[in-house]
């Protein structure tokens, strides 16, 4: 018989699931693996060492199947059309789980790719979890079919890896254990730096310039900050994309001089950019998470975030690390803006901001993942050596 082993389905591919997986894997017992299986045609926009996980009992299995495109239904998020691909079922996933002693599947989104190791898993009775970003308090976020899959699929899995805070309550309305994983990056590499206070405070945002950001909310924020005679400031805008629109708002608004365009960056530029600003800020309309938030927290910012996004409730501890604000209240949101600005206020936020950036790092919560599988009994184990393992370790202390 082969070793115990923990399945893992999805298609996507990110920086993010890299140390999460990694950690996932490191956290199991001597003799325990992790097994996994994605779509071999499905990419990547980043490259494959930063995407694709390493560990000593870590085996990825890259199964063939073909791609299909589909009309967003969710696309009035950006008020016009889009088409994303997705992955249609492998044949050879269900011989694949087969090969192996499966004690538990984790699968990433209800989507056709995933659906056929849930169906594996009821029909071999073995405990199942879904990692998703949907739920009852974003639901609006998505399109209608988005909405009923997660209603119908959702009631066959046993436990919810929460992307994002909304998740922890499921369409289905099933009561399920529920762990939060949400969307981060890795602590690890996102380190604070030290810079010396300037007399100018930067505010930054990072992500794309397109209006349900709420990049015109934040414009005329300011623009009411240096109404009330603050100028002491710049706006620091990062990432690529159509900045017309935002170039002309800036010199309508009389922010010309106040506004900072770095157009697209990637990799340590990024942090650079980023860390080098005195508070993060996110005025978005609408956002189911925004790992960005984590980047900033990580770093060691101020955070300033919109109620929109998840990211906000999972990391911002009003008062003591930023602030939470409706950005369509301009006045409300320059008034916190304007509380920002002295640096004695900022400098204990950056070091609560890190701390909260640390706890959610992926690589943290991918130990904890594992840990609430046991602890809710979705592996299932023979001879108990799941549980001895654990209370050996917690007698030695460690």
């Amino acid at each position: 018989m082969s070793e115990p082993t923990v399945a893992i389905v999805t298609k996507a591919r990110g920086t993010f699931f890299k140390p999460l997986y990694e950690a996932f894997a490191q956290a199991q017992p001597e003799g325990w693996r992790t097994m996994l299986l994605w779509p071999a045609e499905h990419g990547s926009e980043h490259p494959e060492e930063l995407v694709t996980p390493r560990a000593d009992n870590l085996d990825i299995v890259p199964l063939h199947s073909t791609s299909h495109d589909l009309k967003a239904n969710d696309a009035a998020l950006e008020g016009r059309a889009t088409r994303y691909q997705t992955q249609l079922p492998a044949r050879e996933m269900w011989a694949r789980l087969a090969e192996r002693d499966v004690r538990g599947i984790l699968i990433h989104e209800f989507s056709p790719f995933t659906l056929q190791a849930l169906l594996y898993a009821r029909w071999h009775r073995i405990p199942v979890c879904v990692s998703t970003e949907v739920g009852r308090g974003n639901a609006p976020f998505f399109g209608r079919r988005t909405r009923w899959w997660h209603a119908l699929w959702g009631r066959l899995v046993d436990g919810v890896v929460a992307c994002c805070p909304a998740a922890h309550h499921p369409l289905s309305r099933k009561q399920l254990p529920t762990v939060s994983t949400y969307h981060a990056v890795d602590s690890r590499l996102y380190v604070p730096v030290d810079h010396a206070p300037s007399q100018v405070v930067t505010f930054a945002y990072l992500g794309q310039l397109i209006r349900r950001k709420g990049l015109d909310l934040l414009l005329q924020a300011a623009a009411r900050m240096k109404e009330n005679g603050e100028n002491r400031f710049r706006i620091r805008l990062i990432g690529g994309g159509d900045a017309g629109w935002l170039h002309e708002l800036a010199h309508a608004l009389g922010l010309w001089e106040q506004v900072e365009f770095t157009g697209f960056l990637s990799g340590a530029a990024i942090r650079e950019a980023l860390a080098s600003a005195d508070v993060f800020v996110l005025p978005t309309r609408q956002d189911t998470y925004a790992a960005v938030v984590h980047e900033a927290a990580c770093l060691g910012l101020p955070l300033l975030i919109s109620k929109h996004a998840g990211a906000a409730e999972a990391l911002v501890k009003p008062g003591r690390n930023g602030y939470i604000f409706e950005p369509e209240d301009t006045a409300s949101f320059a008034a916190k803006m304007q509380s920002l600005m002295p640096a004695r206020v900022r400098e204990p936020m950056r070091k609560i901001s890190r701390e909260v950036g640390e706890a959610h790092s992926a690589h943290a919560r991918g130990a904890a993942l594992w840990e609430w599988m046991v602890d809710h009994a979705l592996v299932t184990t023979r001879h108990g050596e799941v549980t001895l393992e654990r209370h050996v370790t917690q007698e030695a202390g460690l």
